[in-house]
């Protein structure tokens, strides 16, 4: 059964939620209730001023106010090394999305509390260019109550209620507003497809990263989340099992490419679309064989 819960008991379960996620990743970390929310500022500098690194901005902000999303995306681009709007948004959704995804999946798998995760409850910090800092506003859960999250089959009421809550918060009522308000606001053409690819490699990890922590019963669940997902989130990717020397791998390839390549640098994704499939298979193998040494 689920329940969702408000107010000081869910402060506590979802502190206790993140605490367990840390243990088992521990750079995935966020905050509850930050004190003082960055705003816009009002008179003639408002158009120029943006957060420092560690200050967090309200969600619903970046939503309400596209053309402060686009300055921030530009600033943000610079600063790892990009003057192209394009480069740079498809970075900072990737990075956003990333960390949003993957703390609420991880908190589900991991403890069986799913944080409210739509746009009014969550805030985002920069640290050097990268949205890589969550916060919790007012914390809202979806509780499992009465067994461990591994022994609910996926496709049952329990799991379908937690992952459908999960896909509401997150994908409708956080990252397509954002995705809307990040093309409004860049300023130049910008694909509504190469941002949701980079949902869905962001959400495909999410659960990868989990499965690997927690072992394969969470695979099911990634398939479960992303059949219950909206059509934007649709024949983007696909799940891919390899078995190489004894070992299993569970692995994601992509439809189309993030332009991560076209940063400084110039790494292409293991998942790109632009790379071969038998050579992304090759590295897959690599990996798997990597692993057991």
């Amino acid at each position: 059964m689920t329940a969702v819960i408000e107010g000081e008991p869910a402060s506590a379960a979802l502190a206790a939620a993140l605490d367990r996620l840390a243990e088992l990743v521990p750079y995935l970390s966020a905050r509850i209730d930050p004190p003082d929310l960055w705003s816009p500022p009002d008179g003639h500098d408002a158009g120029h001023r943006l957060p420092a690194d560690g200050r967090f901005l309200a969600g619903q902000t970046l939503i309400d106010e596209p053309a402060l999303l686009g300055r921030i995306i530009r600033a943000t681009g610079a600063e790892i090394g990009t003057e192209d709007p394009v480069v740079a948004a498809s970075a900072f959704v990737q990075g956003y999305s990333y960390r949003l995804v993957t703390l609420t999946v991880g908190c589900l798998t991991a403890a069986g509390v799913a944080p409210d995760a739509s746009a009014g409850r969550m805030a985002t910090g920069l640290s050097r260019g990268w949205p890589s800092l969550v916060a919790f506003l007012r914390p809202a859960v979806m509780v499992l109550d009465g067994a461990d999250i591994s022994e609910f089959p996926a496709d049952s009421a329990t799991i379908t209620d937690a992952l459908g809550f999960v896909v509401d918060a997150t994908i409708d009522n956080h990252l397509r507003p954002l995705i809307d308000a990040v093309r409004a606001g860049i300023g130049v053409a910008l694909g509504e497809r190469l941002l949701w690819g980079n949902v869905a490699a962001s959400a495909a990890t999410a659960f990868r990263t989990m499965a690997g922590c927690l072992g394969p019963w969470a695979e099911p669940l990634g398939e479960r989340f992303f059949a219950l997902s909206p059509p934007e989130l649709q024949g983007l990717g696909s799940f891919l099992v390899l078995v190489h020397d004894g070992r299993r791998g569970w692995f994601w390839e992509r439809t189309n490419c993030c332009l991560f390549d076209r940063l400084p640098g110039a790494v292409r994704c293991a998942d790109c679309s632009l790379t071969a499939p038998e050579l992304r298979r090759r590295a897959y193998r690599a990996a798997l064989g990597a692993s057991g040494t």
